[in-house]
């Protein structure tokens, strides 16, 4: 069985700011959703000796079909299972990239694995005991302790932290009738307030049953699966969107920035400039667009917005760290 173990720091959550944590540690947005998969990285995974896992070689630069366990010392010391990644591929190298994601401007992954095959438990049921170890990672050869853990895993039908949006609610309309359209988005916010996001878009889908024609009730929508990092879904509704209202300023500029964050630079530039054209003072958008024109190697037109972008708003610590990454 390919299995590695990887200890990290005590989290609640791992999904970045606003956990329990004031500072956010290297492992701290393992279990923040990305478009279907997590992205996993931690102190001592910059370089992974892949040849220590089962079935691995020394040539190789990632593994594939690894199930990762991470674990933790509590506040008590004691080391625990806290979660785990299955179908994993591990790098040998730790990727980073120019990232628009807001919370990550330089993003830094050493696996990555799909979402529904991942599970982050709850602290109340991070119970099973694990083998002492540092900070980093470890190739376990011990069989049982491999054949128990994995047993865990198996069985294992309880609570889970990470969230993930259900395929029903996709498309599924609220069993809520009001009398009233606009009714629907108050009762929307209403969950959105309770991090109900599924049974809020079943509101703005009844909305969007009732006015097809109206924007707002798809633009509603794509707000969230765009929070949600659920980029594929959130792509689909702002192209519906710009079909019944072809200038709305603010679909382009999601647009924009949803083909910036799965990687199609050029369709970013092109929604970026329809944007910008409009609204020249915005300088995060602009300071975007000038990330794309780097990802496409236009260095000079990144290294431009970047500096424009800071010489407006030098108090912006982002737009610095653009400016210091080409010098």
């Amino acid at each position: 069985m390919k299995i590695v173990f990887i200890n990290v720091p005590w989290m609640k959550y791992y999904t970045g700011e606003g956990d329990e944590e004031k500072l956010v540690p290297a492992c701290g947005y393992n279990f923040q959703h990305v478009n279907g998969y997590y992205y996993g990285y931690g102190e001592g995974l910059d370089q992974i000796a892949l040849e220590q896992i089962d079935g691995g070689l020394a040539n190789d630069t990632q593994v594939e079909d690894v199930t990762v366990v991470w674990t933790s010392k509590n506040r008590e010391g004691e080391n625990k299972v806290i979660g785990w990644y299955k179908k994993a591929t591990i790098y040998r190298e730790a990727k980073t990239y120019l990232s628009m994601d807001g919370e990550r401007l330089f993003f830094k992954y050493s696996i990555v694995a799909p979402a529904a095959e991942a599970l982050l438990l709850p602290v109340e049921l991070r119970l099973l005991d694990a083998k002492e170890m540092s900070e980093g990672i470890s190739f376990e050869k011990d069989e049982k302790i491999i054949a128990d853990v994995a047993m865990y895993i198996h069985n294992y039908a309880g609570d889970k932290m990470n969230y993930l949006f259900a395929k029903k609610d996709l498309e599924g309309a609220s069993i809520l009738n009001f009398p009233e359209y606009e009714m629907y988005f108050a009762k929307a916010d209403e969950f959105l307030a309770k991090d109900l996001y599924g049974k809020a878009v079943r509101c703005f889908n009844k909305a969007i049953a009732l006015e097809p024609e109206l924007a707002i009730g798809y633009e509603c929508k794509g707000s969230i699966f765009l929070s949600l990092k659920m980029y594929d879904e959130a792509l689909e509704v702002y192209k519906k969107v710009l079909e019944i209202e072809p200038d709305n300023e603010n679909a382009h500029y999601c647009l924009g920035l949803i083909y910036g964050l799965i990687g199609d630079y050029k369709n970013c530039v092109e929604e970026m400039n329809f944007y910008i054209n409009r609204r020249k003072d915005d300088m995060n958008a602009l300071a975007e667009r000038g990330i794309a024109y780097y990802h496409l190697g236009e260095k000079e037109l990144a290294s431009k917005a970047f500096k424009k972008a800071y010489a407006a708003e030098p108090e912006n610590l982002i737009f610095k760290q653009l400016v210091d990454c080409l010098g």
